[in-house]
């Protein structure tokens, strides 16, 4: 009889096993101790038989080497988190990015997508617009991870920062932004505030304290061009990388420092706090240097934007 080729041995109850081992190891590292072939027939109710066959499976395809040592157990010698995360059925991981409006959320779309790519681990990018909204995304479990400034992240004690990019890699700063022939201090400033961003409302917040209801006017970034040309509104806090790109209309802008700390400008990767543990692959490519250099190259004009 012809052997089985792979295809055929994962549809079986070994490629079932082998599938669950793949599971487990994908969050293993080479050296760590595994599991007895005793305790891992236990956990999925087969034969020690078939536990042995999945492993020899996984080994076959050079997704993992084990070694034992006698009492000592059997431990992780070699592991290829790329093939060990196709035998664990190759899921994608998602990302709630920021819509990519800017150079800088180009970049970081940009570089997580290299090293994703490199770590042989698929990355689905997902663009919402709103700190708050891609922090629903996670609570909802819609997404996996989501991009945000420390700032917003530090606002939600169920997010845990799983990589700090360090400042002035979320934005480059922010600014209060005046029609022009109007002053910061005008008592009838009617104020663009964003509810979907907790950086933008919290320092449209310190800037404006105490606001009325009826100077308040909430837009998005997306359509402040058009409110300031209509003089629908007179000011509002703002990133200042994409006001010349944003705001054709003339506008004066004035700086805003001490209302806010580095957080507002670091960009930070977080997933949930109750979220199972990282598997290996996933974490390599998240606090892998190349996402902070292809960010910065895009930044920097040397590097098209791929994402």
């Amino acid at each position: 009889m012809p052997a089985m080729s792979r295809i055929q041995m994962l549809m079986s109850k070994v490629g079932t096993v082998a599938h669950l081992l793949a599971v487990e190891l994908s969050t293993a590292s080479a050296g760590d101790r595994m599991a007895t072939v005793q305790e891992l027939s236990d956990r999925f109710q087969v034969g020690k038989g078939t536990v042995q066959a999945a492993l020899a499976l996984l080994e076959e395809a050079g997704a993992v080497e084990i070694r034992p040592r006698g009492k000592l157990g059997t431990f992780v010698s070699a592991i290829d988190h790329g093939l060990i995360w196709e035998f664990a059925g190759s899921r994608s991981i998602s990302v709630a990015m920021p819509l990519p409006y800017s150079r800088r959320y180009e970049g970081l779309a940009t570089g997580m997508h290299a090293a994703f790519q490199q770590a042989g681990v698929p990355l689905t990018l997902m663009f919402v617009r709103g700190s708050t909204d891609r922090m629903r995304a996670l609570r909802e479990e819609r997404a996996d991870f989501a991009v945000m400034s420390r700032f917003a992240a530090l606002s939600d004690p169920e997010l845990d920062v799983v990589r700090d990019f360090g400042p002035h890699t979320y934005v480059g700063a922010h600014g209060l932004v005046v029609a022009q022939g109007r002053t910061p201090d005008d008592p009838q400033l009617r104020v663009a505030v964003d509810p979907a961003s907790v950086d933008q409302a919290e320092l449209t917040a310190a800037v404006f304290p105490g606001l009325p209801p009826q100077r308040r006017v909430e837009v998005s970034y997306n359509q402040l061009n058009r409110y300031f040309a209509d003089g629908l509104v007179d000011a509002t806090v703002w990133n200042l990388d994409e006001i010349d790109t944003h705001i054709s209309s003339p506008v004066t802008v004035h700086p805003v420092e001490g209302l806010a700390d580095d957080a507002t400008t670091s960009a930070v990767i977080v997933a949930r706090r109750d979220a199972e543990a990282l598997p290996t692959a996933v974490k390599a490519a998240l606090v892998d240097d190349l996402v902070r250099t292809a960010a910065d190259d895009v930044v920097g004009g040397r590097r098209i934007p791929t994402y």
